[in-house]
């Protein structure tokens, strides 16, 4: 990965086109225009090299079409510290003096990032010479071959001001446009060069802060809080030492405190650290942490949003596991002509759908896109992230596993909910944290997992871990996976569509109450969106259920979701238990060769409840 410092004058955009303004306008100009690139080319209107002061003259860029514009620049390439001048293909400016201008293309799996550090400096490993009024750009060429979208930078030392935290990087400079935080998925237009601006929040006095040794850090732990304002942003040092943890009790009763800024310095959150913080809203922290719990804001009731920065590179992030792509397609269709049909589920949906062939066999009436991710990805969140990108007249539909996961639960059970967004912790910060049980406790189980795997560069991850090809644009799995062929495959005898908390209880009741809740408030908002939705069922391995299974059970259980879930459910449980021998590796995997049945299987159940759908609302 390319990176170049640039050092450009805060009074750059009042500046003329070769960098300095001549006292007096020249009576001819020299013009030339240098294209060092076979991605593109330029066509001029100016006819001849030398041109009157004040002379209106154009140019156009031409990109290749493996290739796309980046921008004009004066002083050399954009590459090699040019300044650009211009992102748009067709140029028209007004020559004052002698002007030699550069076309900069690039091709399309890659993208720029142009990085203001808005206040900061550039990074401690960077020699940097001139004057220190000047504002600091960091450019960073991202590979988009494996990736949609680009991840911002982590806070791996590029930026730093003194008496602040880096929090993340805006689209605008005042804070105003949208915020990703340290290491998240940007979500921008990749046809242009990309400008962020690092956003920095102010360390709380250390007069505030009581501080304590902590040898097994070597460095120092806050004890107490003595401030009285919304915001505490631990600083990442004190009197030249890292501050590395928060003990229990430090900021604990405060009902001032609406927002904490933790460090990446921090390494231990303790339990009891921010608990009975009443007015505590946001957190902000990063995934080099050792350790964190929920008991560190117990009683925190209006805990809304956390900010999950990166300050290590990825390292459980690969072909398989990577869910963020997901996200990518979501984001990547959401402004589509077409109303979009988002298929929401487990790993099981992920081999099951061909969502072009379902696309296709309805018509082409949505774009359908396969979002199926790991099981242990709550459909109340994923639904959440979804409705993010989706308008009225769009569909989203529920292809359940049958779990607590995916039938409405609210309590983080595995850490492969977060291993799975690596790459994307933007998402945490899009649902409301206080809705959520065990969020902490997982999120610290997936950072001492991490913590065991063999490290890695954020270079390799930008440039190899997670290629596109495993997953196509639509959601679609790539990768030809056969049938295991054996009549007795099974991994376990686990599932039971009878009872959750007993399967030997005779109770009416097969969800516990709050999962139904929680199901029924997501197709509120889906309701209030204008977006309309349905349930189906993923395909399950017969031997995957218990030998006491029976086939009322079963129909019970389907007509129990009927009954109390405010969701259309399109097909049967029974048609979605199929023989193992069309299973490759787990009782939701279904094979390749199987996928068509399954797919065109579930185009007749969507065109069915269409049409009697059209005939109810008629």
């Amino acid at each position: 990965m390319k990176k170049t410092i640039l050092i450009i004058l805060c009074c750059l955009a009042a500046l003329t086109l070769c960098g300095c303004a001549a006292s007096e306008p020249a009576s001819d100009c020299t013009f030339a225009v240098v294209n060092d690139s076979d991605r593109g080319t330029v066509v001029t209107d100016a006819e001849g090299a030398v041109f009157p002061a004040g002379t209106e003259l154009t140019v156009h860029a031409v990109p290749a079409e493996d290739s796309s514009f980046l921008c004009w620049s004066v002083g050399g390439l954009y590459a090699d510290g040019g300044a650009s001048v211009s992102y748009q293909k067709d140029y028209t400016f007004t020559i004052e003096e002698d002007t030699t201008l550069y076309a900069n293309f690039r091709g399309h799996d890659s993208v720029y990032i142009l990085y203001h550090a808005n206040g900061g400096t550039s990074p401690k490993n960077v020699e940097v010479t001139g004057d220190p009024a000047k504002d600091y750009f960091y450019t960073d060429e991202f590979s988009l071959a494996y990736y949609l979208y680009p991840n911002a930078l982590p806070d791996m030392g590029y930026f730093e001001r003194d008496g602040y935290n880096l929090i993340g990087y805006n689209t605008e400079a005042d804070n105003s446009g949208r915020f990703y935080a340290a290491g998240a998925k940007i979500f921008e237009d990749t046809d242009q060069v990309i400008e962020l601006y690092c956003v920095w929040s102010r360390e709380t006095d250390a007069d505030y802060l009581e501080f304590t040794w902590n040898a097994a850090y070597d460095g120092l732990t806050v004890t107490g809080y003595t401030g009285r304002g919304p915001t505490v942003s631990i600083p990442a040092e004190h009197d030249g030492k890292p501050v590395v943890a928060v003990a229990s009790g430090a900021l604990a009763g405060n009902k001032r405190i609406e927002n904490i800024v933790f460090p990446s310095s921090i390494r231990v959150i303790e339990d009891g650290s921010c608990s009975d913080c009443e007015n505590l809203s946001v957190l902000i922290l990063f995934d080099s942490l050792d350790y964190i719990s929920d008991a560190a804001f117990e009683n925190d009731e209006n805990l809304y949003t956390v900010y999950i920065g990166a300050a290590t590179a990825p390292v459980y992030c690969n072909y398989f596991n990577n869910h963020s792509k997901k996200i990518e397609i979501m984001n990547y269709w959401k402004d589509s002509e077409r109303p979009l049909m988002i298929m929401l589920g487990g790993s099981s949906l992920s081999y099951a759908v061909h969502a072009q062939l379902l696309e296709e066999s309805l018509d082409e009436d949505y774009v359908v896109l396969n979002c199926g991710m790991n099981g242990a990805v709550l459909f109340t969140m994923a639904s959440e992230w979804a409705m993010r990108f989706m308008d009225e007249g769009d569909f989203l539909l529920q292809d359940i596993e049958y779990s607590y996961w995916q039938l409405g639960g609210v309590t983080v059970t595995a850490y492969e909910l977060f291993r799975s967004f690596e790459s994307c912790y933007n998402v945490f910060s899009w649902i409301r944290l206080g809705k959520f049980y065990d969020f902490f406790d997982y999120f610290n189980e997936y950072l001492t997992v991490r913590k065991s795997l063999t490290p890695v560069t954020y270079e390799d991850y930008v440039n190899s871990i997670a290629p596109n090809g495993f997953y196509d644009e639509q959601g679609t799995l790539q990768v030809s996976v056969r049938a295991n062929g054996s009549d007795a495959f099974w991994k376990n005898r686990r599932i039971y569509l009878y009872g959750y908390t007993d399967m030997y209880d005779d109770r009416s009741g097969f969800l516990y109450d709050h999962m139904i809740f929680w199901s029924n408030l997501q197709y509120e908002k889906l309701d209030d969106l204008g977006v309309r939705y349905a349930m189906t069922f993923a395909p399950l391995n017969r031997n995957a259920l218990y030998s006491t299974q029976t086939e009322a059970g079963i129909e019970a259980f389907e007509s129990y979701l009927i009954e109390n879930l405010n969701t259309p459910v399109i097909s049967h449980v029974r048609d979605a238990i199929l023989p193992p021998a069309i299973f490759f590796d787990d009782d939701y995997h279904l094979s390749a060769e199987a996928r068509t049945d399954y797919t065109l299987r579930l185009a007749d159940d969507l065109n069915a409840f269409f049409a009697s759908d059209g005939a109810d609302e008629s």
